[in-house]
C-alpha cells in the first residue's frame, strides 16, 4: 500500500471519529436539556411546579397552632343562613354560582368533612369528590389529564408523576381566577431554528 493511501485512510478516519463524537457531544447536550439538567449535571428548574394554593386543608392556623372545625362548630348550632360571618371567617366571600350557603358543601352535623347529596360524608382529603357533585363535565377533563395540571415526566416508566387537586388551583369559595400578570415569552436556545427575524423591528428603532 502506498504511504498516500495510508495516509488517506488515516485523515478519513480521523475525520470520521470527529463526526462522531460531535454527534454525540450534541445528543448528550439535548438530552441534559430535553430532562432538565445541564452538562455539569446541576439541575435546571424550567417549571417552578409549586401548586399555586399550596395544600390547603380544613384547619385553622392561630398563632401556630392547628385547630380543626369541630373544636369550634361542635359547640355552634349548623345553620343555612346567618344574619353576618363567624369570627374566625369574616374574610370569607362567597361567589360560587349557585353554592351561596356553607351547608351546600360543608356538613353539617361534622365540619371536619364535606358533604354529598345524600348527605353521607366526603373526606375533607378528596375534595375532588367535592367538585364533581356539580362540576361533572370539568372532572371528566381532569380524570382525563385535559383540565388541570400534572407534574413529573409524560413517559409513566421514566419516573413519578403528580395531579393538583381542585383547591389547590381554585380557591373555593371564589373559584374563577383573578386577573393574572403573564409570564415573559420563552426565549430560542441558540441552537433552534426558525427564530424569529428582529432585524426589520430592529431597523425602525435606529
Amino acid at each position: 500500500m502506498h504511504s498516500s493511501e495510508k495516509g488517506f485512510k488515516v485523515k478519513s478516519l480521523v475525520l470520521t471519529f470527529v463526526l462522531v463524537m460531535g454527534v454525540a457531544s450534541v445528543f448528550t447536550i439535548w438530552a441534559a436539556e430535553e430532562t432538565g439538567e445541564k452538562s455539569s449535571g446541576e439541575s435546571v428548574n424550567k417549571l417552578d411546579t409549586t401548586p399555586p394554593r399550596g395544600n390547603p386543608e380544613l384547619t385553622l392556623d392561630r398563632v401556630g397552632w392547628d385547630y380543626d372545625c369541630m373544636e369550634c362548630h361542635r359547640s355552634l348550632e349548623s345553620k343555612w343562613t346567618r344574619d353576618h360571618a363567624l369570627a374566625e371567617h369574616f374574610h370569607i366571600r362567597l361567589d360560587h354560582g349557585n353554592n351561596r350557603f356553607c351547608l351546600n358543601c360543608h356538613h353539617s352535623e361534622n365540619r371536619n368533612a364535606y358533604v354529598d347529596y345524600d348527605g353521607s360524608e366526603i373526606k375533607a382529603t378528596n375534595t375532588v369528590a367535592l367538585c364533581a357533585k356539580c362540576h361533572g363535565t370539568v372532572h371528566q377533563d381532569w380524570e382525563a389529564g385535559v383540565h388541570g395540571r400534572k407534574n413529573g415526566y409524560w413517559e409513566q416508566s421514566a419516573g413519578d408523576h403528580t395531579r393538583l387537586s381542585c383547591s389547590q388551583c381554585h380557591d373555593p369559595h371564589s373559584p374563577a381566577f383573578k386577573p393574572m400578570k403573564p409570564l415573559a415569552a420563552p426565549t430560542y436556545p441558540a441552537r433552534a431554528a426558525g427564530q424569529p427575524d428582529h432585524s426589520a423591528s430592529d431597523h425602525y428603532h435606529h
